[in-house]
């Protein structure tokens, strides 16, 4: 074959390799972007609830709520008791022979109740519910001054429910602060504090 058939059978310029085909940019020294807002940076579980919102506690503070505020109501079951055994019963319960209505009785229990329950439905007030649940609380002892023992143990008990309820407040998830695309190119923010704002 000669020059000039080798030229016929020579590729024509429309058909070269496309320009976006080409071998890729070496970006090996550059920081990696981060993720757009609402992307997932690990693998995705099916079984996961939608992501926490700002103001709703983390797992971990969720379960110290929802414990401590089960702990109010065991605290008032155990007053129950141990007033029917030394034999002194709480106002809201009255004696033994002569029980209190049934709203009577329920009444300390309710809000601690609405605690546990906003706690677990993962509302973003729950620890401000349970601050005024447990004022509330620490109030039913004012109907047992007569016996300040179990005054004491009312008010204990309610006090309980506020120290958690305010610990808890510090497991808050917090909006992510915004970071913008010219902070990362001009080196302002580092990765971690991106990294951090993911989290």
């Amino acid at each position: 074959m000669n020059a000039v058939d080798r030229a016929d059978l020579a590729a024509p310029a429309d058909l070269a390799a496309p320009a976006d085909l080409a071998a890729p940019a070496d970006v090996s020294g550059l920081p990696m972007p981060p993720p757009p807002p609402g992307h997932a940076s690990g693998p995705i579980n099916p079984w996961a609830g939608p992501p926490l919102q700002p103001g709703q506690l983390s797992p971990g503070w969720r379960m110290v709520f929802i414990a401590g505020w089960i702990g109010v109501l065991a605290g008032f079951g155990a007053l129950w008791q141990a007033g029917r055994i030394a034999g002194i019963a709480p106002w809201w319960l009255g004696p033994e022979t002569n029980l209190r209505a049934f709203p009577v009785i329920a009444l300390p229990f309710i809000a601690p109740l609405l605690a546990v329950i906003l706690g677990v439905l993962g509302i973003r007030i729950c620890c401000y519910v349970g601050i005024v649940a447990g004022l509330i609380t620490a109030a039913v002892a004012l109907g047992d001054l007569h016996f300040p023992g179990l005054a004491v143990v009312d008010a204990a008990i309610g006090v309980c429910g506020i120290l958690v309820s305010v610990a808890c407040l510090g497991g808050r998830m917090r909006a992510a602060p915004e970071i913008s695309a010219g902070e990362i190119q001009a080196g302002e923010i580092s990765m971690a504090e991106i990294q951090a704002a993911q989290i």
